[in-house]
């Protein structure tokens, strides 16, 4: 994993954290979950690196080493797809391969619908395809899944604020070393 390079490419007046690795025509671009960042992915680069793909794992907005947006509770969807497509045209990559996972699955649809000459294909992990209607999308997650549950100010922090920081830590280290 060592030999997975990581990158600061500042583009809409962000800086954005970029891990990639391999260097084949064919692109994967890995979008991550919540609360996740490109470091989900690091055996997955690996193996599609070693198949001779191209992988590219960016921190969104706000997550990991990437810089947070002046107001960042102003973020929507819409704002990820179009860092995405900046980073892309920043380091040339016209097209693309999306594999996402959780929160990664919406901005990946969106990719898909707005910007399908750029898709060479799509996988998702975990969350099913929903048309891009925010209502729609509401209804179809079960009752207390987290995203919904975390919308209401101060939910996130009341349900982590039940340990310290050193435990909270721990356990998303450990989870993410499995």
């Amino acid at each position: 994993m060592e030999q997975i390079q990581h990158n600061f490419i500042t583009v809409r007046g962000l800086k954005f954290h970029v891990a990639e690795l391999g260097t084949g025509s064919n692109v994967v671009l890995f979008l991550h979950g919540f609360p996740e960042i490109w470091y989900s992915w690091r055996h997955q680069m690996v193996a599609i690196a070693n198949a001779r793909f191209r992988a590219i794992a960016p921190d969104y907005r706000s997550y990991g080493l990437s810089d947070m947006p002046p107001e960042p509770e102003r973020t929507t969807f819409s704002d990820i797809v179009v860092d995405l497509v900046a980073i892309l045209d920043h380091i040339g990559v016209n097209k693309v391969f999306l594999v996402a996972k959780d929160f990664g699955a919406r901005p990946a649809y969106l990719f898909s619908v707005f910007h399908p000459e750029r898709v060479s294909g799509v996988i998702t992990l975990g969350v099913p395809y929903i048309p891009p209607e925010p209502p729609k999308y509401q209804q179809s997650l079960p009752e207390g899944f987290y995203i919904l549950r975390w919308r209401e100010p101060g939910r996130a922090e009341a349900d982590f604020g039940r340990f310290d920081a050193k435990t909270v830590v721990r356990n998303i280290h450990t989870l993410l070393q499995k």
